[in-house]
């Protein structure tokens, strides 16, 4: 089970996403992890400010882990932020 916020410092304390393509950038290194211990992983926290940058970036996230289901269990989106 892991968590992804998308701001500067993975925090989820700010609203701000650090680019439109973070969440897909940060998953790939989780993924990559995954795979090379052969785990399946859950994305149990993650959020993203509203705002263009943040949906873009969320919703980059989510196809990153629909590409790779094998490896992906599911994610739950953290309500209570920023």
């Amino acid at each position: 089970e892991m968590h992804q916020y998308l701001d500067n410092d993975g925090s989820g304390t700010s609203d701000v996403c650090v680019s439109s393509t973070i969440g897909a950038e940060r998953i790939a290194v989780a993924t990559a992890w995954l795979k090379a211990n052969n785990f399946k992983g859950i994305l149990g926290e993650y959020a993203g400010g509203v705002n263009s940058v943040c949906q873009s970036a969320i919703v980059g996230m989510l196809d990153a882990l629909a590409a790779d289901n094998a490896y992906w269990l599911g994610a739950l989106w953290w309500a209570a932020g920023p």
